[in-house]
């Protein structure tokens, strides 16, 4: 297992309106009342939910959290909504590094329940757990009585492998417990989103091997990229493509937005670039379209080609009827991969951008089905 504590330190993961990040000391508040409010609830099944818990417990929680983390024992999330509001904690802990296993455990605030909360995060937090830390087997283990949780353990398709007899202590009274388990919806590097090929290029996920040609793709193409993507400076580490690819990884399975694939040339597997589909707005069937091609194999095709593969794909495979293309006025290069892909322009949209914290005019630019008859 590989070491994951500077990735795992700042990733967030989206789990469908939910946002799930790392506990930080100015929750301690938020994670107090979120406690105190659930009371009679989670204490029945959680035995640190006393009558006199307070909110330097809160405090102590996360710093616990934060030194479990540090030491890989344990990686433990808050969950958010969109307003920020916490909506309790899911984490894997007793993690066992030479066998890959962990535990997953979690609760919510009492106002929360039954909303579905517990279900997203859990699905987001398997996932991170098998395609992040590369775990091999996840278990959740319930008192027997707790039909909320294994609820949600058998909602995420975790197996009930049995009813183990005094497998945990409530109240220093040792109970039964459901013990669920959860294996990794893939093996090794396999692909968890599609691979589509076209003449010369093939279009895959990004494999956690690319790291090294991601890099270099990106530090040869400061003076092209670099121009329009803030975040390609020549400060963009190793680290930063490790967490990028981890995450458009978790969002082919659900998890986040940014369902990112390589770029590569068909016959020798060499990384060319990244196109992307993200900011999803399912309620409109529409998501943004995004592209680059490291500096080297510019001008030779390969944007227009990847563009015209993917919005293909995008438009007849998914649910999507819509996709935008939203490009600096002044950058001409990428303009003119969407017009040669048969993108219709449509406006320039003023200060739809920014850019280096500076607001700038777009160029829309917008595919639908029957562009690509």
């Amino acid at each position: 297992m590989a070491d994951t504590t500077a990735l795992t330190a700042r990733i967030e993961l989206d789990a469908q309106g939910l946002r799930l990040r790392p506990w930080q000391p100015e929750d301690a508040d938020s994670l107090y009342e979120a406690a105190r409010e659930s009371h009679a609830t989670v204490s029945p099944w959680m035995s640190w939910l006393r009558d006199s818990y307070s909110r330097d417990d809160s405090a102590t929680w996360i710093a616990t959290c934060q030194s479990n983390r540090e030491r890989g024992d344990a990686y433990t999330f808050g969950i958010f909504d969109e307003s920020g509001r916490a909506l309790g904690d899911i984490g894997l802990n007793r993690i066992d590094h030479t066998r890959g296993s962990a535990n997953l455990g979690y609760w919510v605030r009492e106002s929360a329940q039954g909303q579905g909360v517990a279900k997203r995060a859990a699905r987001a937090i398997a996932a991170f757990g098998f395609e992040v830390l590369g775990l091999a087997r996840i278990e959740i283990v319930a008192a027997v009585e707790n039909v909320a949780s294994r609820r949600t353990a058998e909602s995420i398709g975790a197996h009930l492998d049995g009813i183990s007899p005094n497998h945990i202590l409530l109240r220093d009274e040792a109970v039964p417990a459901a013990v669920y388990s959860l294996l990794p919806p893939e093996q090794g590097d396999a692909s968890p989103g599609p691979v589509l090929e076209e003449g010369t290029l093939r279009l895959r996920p990004f494999r956690h091997t690319d790291l090294p040609a991601l890099h270099a793709s990106l530090h040869e193409s400061m003076d092209s990229i670099g121009r329009w993507q803030a975040w390609c400076t020549p400060k963009y580490s190793m680290e930063d493509g490790a967490r990028w690819i981890a995450q458009t990884r978790l969002a082919w399975q659900g998890v986040g937005d940014e369902c990112a694939l390589a770029i590569t040339d068909r016959a020798t597997d060499e990384l060319i670039g990244c196109i992307a589909l993200n900011h999803w707005q399912p309620e409109y069937g529409m998501a943004n379209l995004g592209y680059w091609v490291r500096q080297s194999r510019q001008e030779q095709g390969i944007a227009t080609a990847a563009v015209c593969l993917l919005a293909r794909h995008a438009l007849r495979v998914t649910d999507l009827r819509r996709l935008e293309i939203v490009i600096a006025e002044d950058n001409v290069a990428s303009r003119r991969v969407a017009e040669k892909a048969g993108a219709r322009f449509e406006a320039i949209a003023r200060r739809r951008l920014l850019l280096r914290s500076e607001p700038q005019d777009a160029a829309i630019y917008s595919f639908i089905a029957d562009d690509l008859r």
